[in-house]
């Protein structure tokens, strides 16, 4: 036991030694500046049209821009107010406002493999074509057009 003594005393002062080296050699480490939330692969946020061969135009009246819980069409802006997940689609409803669509509209939504969006809202289905992908929600697409 005299013998360990020593040797445990020499131990935790080499312990004590490395343990201050280390703090000095290691600078705080300076954060870097993110890009902010990036959007699920399978977020919609974007651009779009009813017709694909219009995804060039801007001002087009048949488009519809989604930006997190923000869905522009040309003479309307609505807010996701809820949603519910389904089997294969997603029922949103929607608060509007706007020239002649005011008020709540219930949508349900369906994406498809080449990034078209069917949009179905009572007995009448609309397939937009995806123009632009946006990467994040960030309001970066309020009030721009396709």
């Amino acid at each position: 036991m005299n013998k360990a003594k020593p040797f445990l005393a020499l131990a935790s002062f080499a312990l004590i030694g490395l343990a201050a080296c280390s703090q000095e050699e290691v600078a705080p480490v300076t954060p870097e500046n993110t890009p902010g939330p990036m959007a699920q692969s399978s977020a919609l946020n974007g651009t779009y049209n009813l017709l694909r061969s219009n995804c060039g135009e801007t001002g087009g009246d048949k488009s519809l821009v989604i930006d997190g819980n923000k869905f522009m069409y040309p003479r309307a802006t609505c807010t996701v107010v809820s949603s519910e997940q389904q089997v294969n689609r997603t029922r949103v409803t929607l608060s509007c406002e706007g020239e002649g669509t005011g008020g709540n509209r219930v949508v349900d939504l369906q994406t498809r493999r080449d990034g078209a969006l069917r949009l179905t809202e009572g007995s009448i289905t609309l397939t937009y074509f995806q123009c632009m992908k946006a990467p994040a929600s960030t309001d970066s697409l309020v009030g721009q057009s396709i």
